[in-house]
């Protein structure tokens, strides 16, 4: 099940329901990012570049496979797994900028 509307899963425990009726869910921030990668490419201060934009968007489908790995490492709803990895990529951006 692909999320293409925003926040489709009201509770926690829709996720887990969704795990124990053998349903595959594609979180709707992480399929539908393509927007808001392209709206950060047009407020680049070096200005639009649509390959780059293009390439940011083709992202998104290992963004997703990093979240079905991090979901069946887990044993966790891919609800909560892309809650976690999306945790960590924040986490180590502010690494980065701290250094």
């Amino acid at each position: 099940m692909c999320g293409a509307a925003n926040n489709q899963l009201a509770e926690e425990r829709h996720g887990d329901a969704l795990v124990k009726r053998g349903i595959l869910y594609a979180p709707d921030y992480v399929v539908n990012a393509g927007g808001i990668l392209n709206i950060s490419v047009e407020l680049s201060p070096k200005g639009y570049d649509e390959r780059v934009a293009e390439e940011r968007v083709r992202g998104i489908g290992r963004a997703l496979a990093d979240v079905f790995t991090h979901a069946k490492k887990r044993g966790i709803p891919t609800s909560r797994a892309a809650d976690e990895v999306a945790q960590s990529i924040l986490a180590e951006g502010k690494k980065a900028r701290a250094h």
